[in-house]
């Protein structure tokens, strides 16, 4: 398989921390949004990663549709059951963390607009669904929904890879001192073999 996308990107690292904790060897296209556009369509018209490469050669887009191939790809795979309450749950604090980070970027490449052409008040409304996003995230893991370590579901690899990015990307959202919860799940899986393999690049 080749993941297509810089481990820079959330949506990226979380497809390549799920694929380093399943154990499914691939080839890393370290591939910029920002500077290596033609060679990203190649994989992906859209120019849009992560593209997943299958051995037989299918491309599939989107880190949700991704994982969920890779996890049906996987029996006996505990990061995401095949049905039931608890899949749902882990579902839909994947997408809280997800639809949080759709934001983000937003905000990023809003910021690169021309002084005269930004628009701030947009820009806070963005920030604004950032930090509630982070603030539900938080509530699940004070309630202890996202063990993190060795009984990492995709919900503690999903809200632990978009908390580090936030964190530094956006400082003045992902403010450490704010999400004491979040904080330590990331402390208990940063360290982890699967995620130290795929470390963002400077």
């Amino acid at each position: 398989m080749i993941l297509v996308g810089r481990y820079a990107s959330p949506f990226v690292r979380r497809v390549a921390v799920s694929l380093q904790w399943l154990g499914m060897p691939y080839e890393h296209k370290v591939l910029s949004t920002a500077k290596d556009v033609e060679g990203i369509k190649v994989y992906n018209p859209m120019a849009k990663v992560p593209v997943l490469v299958l051995d037989d050669g299918e491309h599939l887009v989107d880190s949700s549709a991704i994982l969920d191939t890779l996890t049906e790809m996987s029996p006996g795979q505990r990061l995401l059951p095949g049905s039931g309450a608890a899949r749902r749950h882990i579902l839909q604090h994947c997408a809280i963390m997800t639809n949080g980070l759709d934001k983000s970027i937003q905000v990023l490449y809003g910021m690169r607009r021309p002084p005269e052409k930004l628009d701030e008040a947009y820009l806070d409304g963005l920030r604004g669904q950032v930090r509630a996003g982070l603030v539900m995230v938080e509530d699940i893991a004070a309630r202890g929904d996202l063990p993190g370590g060795e009984q990492s579901t995709l919900a503690d690899i999903t809200i632990a890879v978009g908390w580090r990015f936030l964190n530094r990307a956006m400082p003045t959202v992902g403010v450490a001192e704010q999400f004491p919860h979040l904080v330590a799940l990331s402390a208990r899986c940063e360290p982890l073999p699967a995620f130290m393999a795929c470390q963002p690049e400077a």
